[in-house]
């Protein structure tokens, strides 16, 4: 049984680091797009969708990025609060707020992809320059909070099995309960 859970550890980890990888090119994308429109304004062009793409990106880099910060420690915690808590209430209350967010942001994942899907079905497009498919910009954004959602469980189901946090300090040593 460990021998699965470490694999799927080791698969999930993979995953989010993919989704940050490509978080960091959306980024890159962004710099890239700015770059052009600047440069396209001096030379008195006009080349459309460069702000919307932009935009796109943006949104894109934002919620591919949520898993793997997760996971880093990188989010807000109000461990202020929680460390005036001893050792069971505090796992307790970490289990919960843990529960109480993934619900959330599965919840939000399920509806993000019935917006890619009806936006696909009814060939929705941007009423900006672009005019580009609204399902495409949509979709990395979706996919984003449906793996943050698997992050937030898989960090939910392991907290409750051996009682170590799913969020890594910035020097990269596990958040765990001094009093466990």
């Amino acid at each position: 049984m460990r021998a699965i859970a470490r694999a799927a550890d080791t698969v999930l980890a993979g995953l989010y680091g993919l989704c940050a990888i490509l978080a960091a090119l959306c980024v890159v994308a962004i710099l890239a797009l700015v770059l052009t429109s600047i440069a396209s304004r001096l030379l008195g062009a006009y080349v459309p969708g460069l702000t919307e793409g932009a935009g796109y990106m943006l949104g894109a880099a934002g919620s591919l990025g949520l898993a793997h910060t997760f996971r880093a420690g990188g989010h807000i915690r109000v461990d202020l609060a929680l460390s005036a808590l001893g050792g069971a209430a505090r796992r307790g209350v970490d289990l919960l707020a843990l529960a109480v967010t993934a619900a959330a942001i599965t919840y939000l994942a399920w509806y993000l992809l019935r917006l890619v899907r009806l936006s696909l079905r009814y060939g929705d497009i941007s009423d900006r320059s672009d005019a580009l498919p609204l399902w495409l910009p949509q979709l990395p954004i979706a996919a984003g909070i449906v793996v943050f959602a698997v992050a937030l469980i898989h960090g939910l189901v392991s907290y409750a099995a051996t009682g170590r946090s799913p969020v890594r300090r910035q020097d990269g040593n596990l958040l765990v309960d001094r009093d466990a």
